[in-house]
């Protein structure tokens, strides 16, 4: 008799993570691959969740034994959930919740608990005792994640470009954050213009190490923005639990950064996640942990 299989897929626009687990939650296989966010695509993702499977050895005659839960970014659009389930290889069963979801799964094994992650972008997610789900934010740059590392590096460049300008009250010359976007960005209007156009979410990210680490040397127009981040942060906190009773986790590559610019009545709720949005996406599809309500529609 087959193996009844359990896969837990995390995707995001950076990349893929995929584990397969026995019925007792034993790795079968694990498998990595490029990019599955639904806003690069439906089949874009099934070609990238594809290869996944193979690098953990799961081939297409195992799917009818196979229940999957994949944890994706860019779920928030029903049309493209649907597709999505549409072209789904022939599993057992399917289950899809977003990426923010799947994370609060992982940091909390299951049970209540908030997460916010703070990478390139910035979403929070809540799980309730009464099963019931909470996101906020992940809206998506340029409208959204604030606090995050893209929102962190248009500021930084922003008030570049208005001191290069005449329209910031700096001192003369700026401070040195401004001085690091120029060197990075260009020093001309030709050359920033040339480094803005339809710059995405990820070039911006790439900013924020400068931000970090100035603001660690005491400058005060990086100190200023990190402070800024860690309020956009403290206001996720809340909308997410607003009676803040539930244990809470950060994770991501600006979660230790913005730390000291946070509230401490929320940086003392912060718990070291038990696990990540792969480990919440295997819970999910082994039926241990509560989908979105619209995770199975």
């Amino acid at each position: 008799m087959a193996t009844r299989i359990h896969i837990g897929v995390d995707g995001g626009a950076t990349g893929t993570r995929l584990r397969a687990v026995d019925p007792d939650g034993r790795i079968l296989g694990e498998g990595t691959a490029g990019p599955s966010s639904l806003t690069l695509g439906v089949d874009a993702a099934w070609a990238q969740i594809r290869i996944a499977l193979a690098a953990a050895g799961i081939a297409e005659a195992d799917h009818p034994d196979t229940t999957v839960a994949c944890g994706l970014a860019g779920t928030g659009r029903p049309e493209k959930r649907a597709d999505f389930r549409a072209k789904a290889p022939g599993f057992a069963r399917l289950r899809l919740c977003s990426d923010a979801h799947a994370t609060t799964l992982g940091a909390h094994a299951g049970r209540p608990g908030a997460a916010i992650a703070l990478g390139t972008g910035t979403v929070g997610s809540a799980l309730f005792a009464d099963g019931g789900t909470r996101q906020v934010g992940g809206w998506g740059f340029p409208v959204g994640d604030e606090g995050s590392g893209a929102w962190l590096g248009l500021k930084a460049l922003g008030e570049a470009l208005q001191l290069l300008d005449g329209r910031n009250v700096e001192p003369s010359g700026g401070s040195a954050l401004h001085r690091a976007m120029y060197e990075t960005c260009g020093a001309t209007a030709p050359e920033l213009l040339s480094w803005t156009y339809q710059a995405p979410s990820t070039k911006y990210a790439t900013l924020a190490p400068i931000v970090v680490r100035l603001a660690e040397q005491g400058d005060p127009a990086a100190v200023r923005l990190m402070r800024a981040a860690g309020r956009e942060v403290d206001r996720l906190a809340r909308a997410l639990d607003p009676d803040g009773v539930l244990p809470f986790c950060a994770g991501g590559s600006l979660a230790a950064p913005l730390r000291p610019y946070m509230d401490p009545a929320i940086t003392a709720r912060l718990r070291p996640p038990q696990g990540d949005a792969r480990d919440g996406a295997v819970l999910l599809a082994r039926s241990l942990a509560p989908g979105e309500a619209w995770s199975d529609a």
